[in-house]
């Protein structure tokens, strides 16, 4: 840790600077998270060794990667389906694909011609809208957050009630965003989509065929399961970069911290998205806004619990 840098000893955990790059950590934790991806150490040297190498991990996305995705997953990546190497691209929780579609489904009406169409039909609009705005939606195999679906939605429900949750979304979303109001309505569509059986038949399989149908193979990696944790999940943290056109590269962390991971995601990429389904409308974007922020957050306290959140941004 010698290129690190640190506020003082008493702040090592909470600002880390290295290089251009300084990560802060939040006061939440998901100490109310269901999931088992549980940090392996609680020792703040240790933590603080990972975000460093965290840091020096992030890189710029190349050009061609750009319209791209990948899901916040910071297991190995194996391949492409179409036998390339997996680049660095930016991270969403469930990449461009599940993420979107849980905000066309935050809007409803607001986005589908027929909110009400057959859930396959309803990702591959949502699908086509991210392509013909200039994003190629990505996946990968046995998606956790595309299995997952449902149940993060109902958790967005359950955790919209805790308070300390509530002042994740008010600390992670762009500020004055969050409307109390409206994300009281936005639970309340969550409870009657669960109750109309909105996703009967739902499975990773069909984010991955609508996914292949509009980017091709290009845009489907298969991650490593190497036997340690859930399904290879030893994921230790959380790091939100703010930086645009940069993203974490696992493989590279990997090496670093002999095999260590981090849970990453793009939020430059989800202010992307809020506008792009906005699509000039303030409230279509504050709705889109927090629910990116709800599937990004509440996908994270389904999967795992007691992960500390780091924000990334450019050293001041």
């Amino acid at each position: 840790m010698d290129a690190q840098q640190t506020q003082s000893d008493a702040m090592l955990d909470e600002i880390i600077i290295r290089g251009r790059l300084a990560a802060r950590k939040i006061a939440d934790d998901l100490s109310y998270g269901l999931g088992a991806i549980q940090p392996q150490t609680h020792d703040a040297t240790a933590e603080a060794e990972l975000i460093d190498a965290t840091l020096a991990s992030i890189e710029p996305v190349a050009a061609s990667e750009l319209e791209f995705s990948a899901c916040t997953d910071g297991r190995l990546p194996v391949k492409l389906a179409d036998g390339g190497d997996v680049p660095v691209r930016e991270q969403l929780v469930g990449a461009d694909m599940v993420s979107a579609f849980y905000v066309a489904e935050s809007l409803g009406e607001r986005f589908y011609a027929d909110p009400k169409a057959p859930v396959a039909e309803r990702i591959a609009d949502v699908a086509e809208f991210l392509s013909e705005n200039g994003l190629l939606p990505s996946t990968h195999i046995a998606c956790g957050a595309a299995g997952g679906f449902s149940a993060i939605t109902e958790n967005v429900v359950s955790f919209g009630r805790n308070p300390q949750y509530i002042e994740r979304l008010k600390t992670l979303l762009p500020e004055d965003v969050y409307d109390n109001k409206l994300h009281d309505e936005m639970l309340k569509g969550n409870e009657a989509r669960l109750k109309a059986d909105a996703y009967a038949g739902l499975t990773p399989d069909i984010f991955v065929a609508a996914v292949k149908a509009v980017s091709g193979d290009h845009a489907v990696a298969e991650l490593c399961d190497d036997g340690r944790g859930v399904h290879g999940h030893v994921e230790e943290a959380i790091v939100r970069i703010k930086v645009d056109g940069q993203a974490l590269n696992p493989t590279a962390l990997a090496e670093k911290t002999n095999g260590r991971q981090i849970f990453g995601v793009s939020d430059a990429r989800m202010e992307r998205l809020a506008r792009l389904f906005s699509r000039g409308a303030e409230q279509d974007y504050r709705i889109a806004a927090m629910a990116l922020e709800d599937f990004a957050s509440s996908g994270h306290a389904t999967l795992a619990k007691d992960l500390p959140t780091y924000v990334v941004s450019i050293a001041q």
